[in-house]
């Protein structure tokens, strides 16, 4: 079984400014893989976000830590091996007080039975153009569960965001960056990092052996968890400290500069 462990951000890390993983990076990836690594894409986005993507491009992925740690699945597939939700009626009370605070929020909800967007979403996140036209109200959604609850505002930052919502939402659910322009709302305790755990710990991995690439606040956790954390040299100054290595910008092959040097030297 493999000892070692890659867990690689997708937006503004893996993925160059295009939107592309490009050749250089496919072929660190693939050799980290056939070196007997596992290969792991840690991202805000859900499973159906991503795996076109990362099929489309390499085979080198043997699992997902999608939704920023809310849904943990295995590739090929992908099949899902953990899914972290929680009730929709939270999710509703949460749209409902922000809206009354302010009319300029807008909302992105994923239940059981489905997703829809309100105006403004999908320009923050360019991999989502084609997902449809937005929707009225996502209160209109119905479901059990909720999935993920994703909350932008047409005036304010994400990161001014993060300062805001967590006196509105309580203690049993957790404010986290979405690796966009919005936030996203889970239950507390789950993020990026705690997913990694769960799946190494499943994969017999310890925290030692995992090297984490990633440029934005919703991987804080992950880069501080990891035995070895790397962050772009396009993350903010704060990710950039609590990290143990800066890469090079994700314009410059900054994954695969790092990767390659780690496998060599583990030769």
């Amino acid at each position: 079984m493999p000892s070692r462990l890659v867990a690689l951000d997708l937006d503004g890390t893996l993925l160059d400014p295009a939107g592309r993983i490009r050749p250089r990076s496919v072929a660190a990836l693939e050799a980290a893989r056939a070196a007997g690594w596992w290969v792991v894409a840690a991202t805000g986005r859900p499973p159906h976000m991503a795996t076109d993507l990362l099929s489309a491009t390499t085979e080198a992925f043997s699992h997902g830590v999608m939704g920023n740690g809310t849904m943990i699945c295995a590739f090929p597939g992908p099949e899902l091996l953990l899914e972290r939700t929680f009730a929709n009626s939270a999710a509703r009370v949460v749209v409902a007080r922000l809206r009354a605070t302010d009319p300029r929020f807008g909302f992105a909800l994923a239940t059981d039975t489905g997703f829809a967007h309100e105006r403004g979403f999908v320009e923050r996140l360019p991999a989502l153009h084609g997902l449809g036209e937005p929707d009225a109200d996502v209160l209109d959604l119905v479901g059990e569960v909720a999935i993920k609850l994703m909350v932008f505002h047409h005036d304010r930052s994400a990161h001014e965001l993060l300062e805001i919502l967590p006196t509105v939402v309580g203690d049993e659910l957790q404010v986290s960056h979405l690796g966009a322009d919005a936030v996203e709302i889970g239950p507390a305790g789950i993020d990026k990092g705690s997913g990694l755990a769960w799946l190494c710990e499943r994969l017999g991995v310890a925290a030692h052996d995992v090297v984490a690439f990633g440029d934005e606040y919703n991987d804080h956790s992950m880069l501080r968890w990891a035995g070895h954390g790397v962050a772009m040299g396009n993350a903010d100054s704060v990710t950039k400290a609590l990290a143990d290595e800066v890469a090079p910008t994700n314009a410059d092959d900054g994954v695969a500069v790092v990767l390659e040097r780690l496998l060599h030297d583990s030769r």
